[in-house]
Order: C-alpha cells, then structure tokens, then sequence
C-alpha cells in the first residue's frame, strides 16, 4: 500500500495555515472596507487610479481558496454543520457585495454586506480552528 499523498500531520498543518490566511484576509478586508473611505476623504491622492473591482475580485477568490482549503477538511474532522454553514454565507455575502450590490446600489451597500461577511468567515475560521483542535488526539 502506498502512504497517503497528505499525511494527517500536513492535512491539519495546511488546515492551520488555510484558517489563519482567511482570519487575515478577512482582517484585511474590514480594514480595507472602512479605513479606506477615511483616507481617500482625508488624502484624495490616496484613490486609487484604475477600477478596483479587480482587487475586490481577487479577494474573494482568495477567502474562498483559504475557506475550501480549511473549512472543507474541518468539517470532515468535526462534522460542525454550523461552521460550513457561516462559511458559506460569509463566502456569499461577499461575492454578493462585490460581483452585485457594489455595481447596482453603490459603494455604501458593498461596504454594508462585505462587512457582514468578513465578520461571518472570521467566525467560522475562529470555530474551526478551536473543533479542530478539540477533534485532534495526540500520538
């Protein structure tokens, strides 16, 4: 029989590593989503020149890589519906905020619903990390 291509220490290291890049990018996104309208009110040549809807993009790509990367293996080891649950609505409000509310009703709306979702993938990765670590036995 041939070992395992991740071994259940690099599953959980990678699990770790995934929970921690979401906590930060969503860290990254609150900041970003209420400080930058102070600086570019305070310092307007702060704005940036070209559309930032790219950048609102590849965020959302990126909370959804480190969601899948921790809360799928989590909710394989603890079986928290709940978490899977915030993640997922967490993951929505942001692709909602960022692909259909920022474009139809405006900035104000975007910040409103990215917020909400930042808040809701930090707690599920905050969850999942602490039933992880309750699932986890030492050898």
């Amino acid at each position: 029989m041939s070992p395992p291509l991740i071994s259940t220490f690099g599953l959980r290291a990678l699990r770790h590593v995934a929970d921690s890049a979401g906590m930060l990018a969503s860290g990254l996104c609150l900041l970003h989503c209420l400080a930058f309208p102070v600086l570019i009110a305070l310092f307007p040549f702060v704005a940036p020149a070209g559309d930032s809807e790219i950048f609102h993009g590849a965020m959302v790509g990126l909370a959804l890589v480190a969601a899948l990367l921790a809360l799928a293996p989590g909710y394989l080891t603890h079986r928290r519906a709940v978490i899977a649950a915030m993640g997922i609505a967490g993951l929505a409000c942001l692709a909602g905020a960022v692909f259909v509310l920022g474009p139809r009703y405006g900035e104000a709306a975007e910040t409103m619903l990215t917020v909400a979702g930042a808040v809701l993938l930090t707690l599920a990765h905050l969850r999942n990390r602490a039933c992880c670590r309750a699932c986890v036995t030492p050898r």
